[in-house]
């Protein structure tokens, strides 16, 4: 039996060479054939995939936002447009629940958008949420807004679900504080090191008055 199998498979080997030396244009162009296929395939498993995510969000989350002043990412390219601004203010959050709910009533009111001072951009945690919660150390179960400068994080504000009485009230003049934190800092660095040279100044006209004394 085997003696038949062994025997059987060299005629078709032999027969497979003489094809292959007679017509060796239709074994490359199946080849060919085999390796497009082959990338075809390999570009859709990893391009559809983003552009159907990106296609849902536009139209389940982006499609109810209609504000002039809440600006949604592209998913795709959300963390390489933060990296890449020099100032940008980033709204993560679930879109559902009663603080999202609240969220969009402060963003679709015309009075608390003439409050604000500049657009936030929203970045909704629907996909990928475990690798965005550890990039960016994000709850999500809590609304987070993080003001980036050049792709590193300078402030952010965190609220919960117990905050939500005080939310409509406070988010405005937050958001528009929020990129100020780094103004401050630098003005009392600069504070500090404005009454270190006072010091130091007066210390040496001290030190040259009681040397004139002595």
């Amino acid at each position: 039996m085997w003696k038949e199998i062994s025997e059987t498979i060299k005629v078709k080997y032999h027969h497979f060479l003489a094809d292959f030396d007679t017509h060796p244009q239709r074994y490359f162009m199946r080849l060919l054939f085999v390796f497009l296929v082959s990338l075809v395939i390999t570009i859709t498993m990893f391009v559809f995939p983003k552009n159907i995510r990106e296609a849902q969000v536009e139209s389940l989350v982006y499609a109810d936002i209609d504000s002039p002043k809440l600006k949604p990412l592209n998913i795709n390219e959300a963390s390489q447009t933060i990296e890449e601004s020099k100032a940008i203010s980033v709204l993560f959050s679930v879109p559902s629940g009663e603080m999202y709910q609240a969220l969009m009533d402060i963003f679709h009111d015309p009075k608390k958008m003439a409050e604000l001072n500049r657009p936030i951009y929203f970045y909704p945690l629907v996909y990928q949420v475990n690798e965005l919660e550890q990039r960016y150390d994000l709850k999500q179960e809590h609304l987070t807004v993080i003001f980036f400068q050049n792709g590193k994080e300078t402030n952010r504000l965190v609220y919960n679900a117990n905050q939500l009485s005080d939310f409509p009230t406070q988010l405005i003049p937050e958001l528009n504080r929020l990129p100020l934190a780094n103004i401050k800092k630098l003005e009392e660095e600069l504070g500090k090191e404005t009454q270190t040279t006072s010091t130091n100044t007066q210390l040496g006209t001290d030190l040259n008055a009681g040397n004139k004394t002595e």
